[in-house]
């Protein structure tokens, strides 16, 4: 919240006070000569926008927009304007520009405001799913709060509670696809599709899978979901998924339609591999091989639109493991700090090998973090988890320009609460602390989840 009240702070000050010098040549030499050089989005909300924007030198500084031409009241090297009366869930452009320069030399900021004025909805960091202390499933969503560093407990409840499922953000809904459910104290594998609406507060039952799916990768490309590789059995060697690609039309017909085809090139048959999808391609990597339950390092990626993987060599982890927690970071135009690296990061994890079980009867947790940044060629080794675990949650806000690390297991089924926080925008020169405010509950094999991207 320090980064708003600065900016309110500042517009207050500009309007009621006024720090003035005479008007020199070099400052008429400098509104001419000034250039708009970096622009954000300081505050978003469904129906209004705070622009900021630098200028090369003290000048005024003017915001184009469809509505008209909103111009600064003081000169500054910093601006910022409150564009109202803004369309929820709407895309929107403008120009900023400095002083007496050109409507086609400004810069260009695009953004989509929110869809509900319910902040903590869109920015905030949805905990589903994981087992807990006793063993279950955990029924009870979590939603936290970074920029407030609040945590809504028991905010929903997932109908069908279920373990080592598909948990995917898609067009603002969570998806909730098979998994293990626990039947009369037994698992059994689920083929339940659930997708939940944070905005109404609604869960509603789609198609089912065709098969279960369990311990798979999952990723959102443009109208659909991907599920790729996993078991439909909770012994791996009984159940594997050779090669082949399960994709979710979420708008076809009244439940949406799944379909399932081979893939053109061969897919890692494995359970419990890290993924995410980054520009139309899933990065997957490490997790168990389906008849031995070895530990792999090996990363391919998936590319949706020619249903093949890449056609370059992704690096290996720098160690094999399994049930790592993965988050793509992808920071957009609209957040605070745009220029920050595009990465595919995998968090903790196991190093056993040998298990062929869902869920796993042994493991080995590790504290190694790892990064691959997108353009590079190779993981880079990050720094240290305060302690091994496995199979914790992972995700980043943009808004306070921190990854988050959210629970795990210490060891074999003993599940913690605690959550550690990184710097995001360099993650490779920092270090994992403590966060002050530990999950509501205890869980490991959960999915953390934004829903705006």
């Amino acid at each position: 919240m320090r980064g708003i009240y600065s900016v309110f702070i500042i517009l207050f000050i500009s309007k009621y006070f006024c720090f003035c010098t005479a008007a020199g040549l070099s400052e008429i030499l400098g509104e001419e000569s000034a250039r708009a050089e970096f622009a954000f989005v300081a505050k978003l909300g469904p129906n209004s926008a705070v622009l900021s924007w630098n200028c090369s030198k003290v000048s005024k500084g003017t915001m184009y927009t469809s509505e008209g031409i909103i111009p600064s009241t003081q000169s500054s090297k910093t601006h910022f304007s409150e564009w109202k009366n803004l369309n929820a869930n709407t895309s929107y452009k403008v120009i900023l520009t400095c002083g007496s320069q050109k409507i086609e030399e400004g810069s260009i900021l695009e953004f989509t405001t929110w869809i509900s004025n319910d902040p903590p909805k869109t920015r905030g960091i949805w905990i589903l799913g994981g087992i807990g202390n006793d063993g279950l499933p955990i029924k009870e969503v979590d939603l936290f709060d970074p920029v407030t560093d609040i945590w809504y407990s028991s905010i929903t409840n997932v109908p069908s509670p279920r373990i080592f499922a598909s948990i995917v953000h898609h067009k603002n809904k969570i998806y909730v696809i098979g998994g293990m459910e626990n039947v009369s104290g037994t698992y059994v594998s689920s083929s339940k599709v659930e997708v939940y609406d944070p905005y109404t507060n609604i869960w509603e039952t789609k198609s089912s899978l065709p098969s279960g799916s369990i311990g798979a990768v999952a990723g959102s490309i443009g109208g659909e979901i991907y599920i790729l590789s996993g078991s439909n059995s909770t012994d791996m060697t009984n159940g594997p998924v050779f090669n082949t690609i399960l994709k979710f039309y979420p708008e076809l017909g009244i439940n949406g339609q799944w379909i399932s085809f081979s893939s053109a090139s061969t897919i890692f048959n494995r359970v419990d591999m890290s993924g995410c999808a980054i520009n139309g391609v899933i990065f997957y990597t490490g997790g168990r091989t389906y008849n031995s339950g070895s530990a792999n390092s090996s990363t391919d990626g998936f590319a949706a639109s020619a249903n093949t993987t890449t056609s370059f060599s992704e690096p290996s982890l720098g160690e094999s493991k399994h049930g790592a927690a993965s988050v793509c970071i992808l920071p957009s135009s609209q957040d605070p700090f745009p220029a920050d690296g595009v990465y595919f990061a995998v968090i903790g994890g196991s190093t056993g090998s040998g298990n062929v079980f869902q869920p796993a009867t042994s493991i080995i947790p590790t504290n190694r973090t790892e990064f691959y940044q997108l353009g590079s060629g190779s993981f880079s080794l990050g720094p240290s988890l305060p302690a091994s675990i496995y199979f914790p949650a992972v995700q980043t806000s943009y808004e306070t320009r921190k990854i988050f690390s959210f629970g795990g297991a210490s060891s074999i089924n003993i599940p913690e609460n605690t959550v550690y926080s990184l710097d995001s925008g360099n993650p490779l020169g920092s270090a994992w602390v403590t966060h002050s405010s530990p999950m509501p509950r205890r869980r490991y094999a959960h999915k953390a989840i934004r829903i705006d991207r």
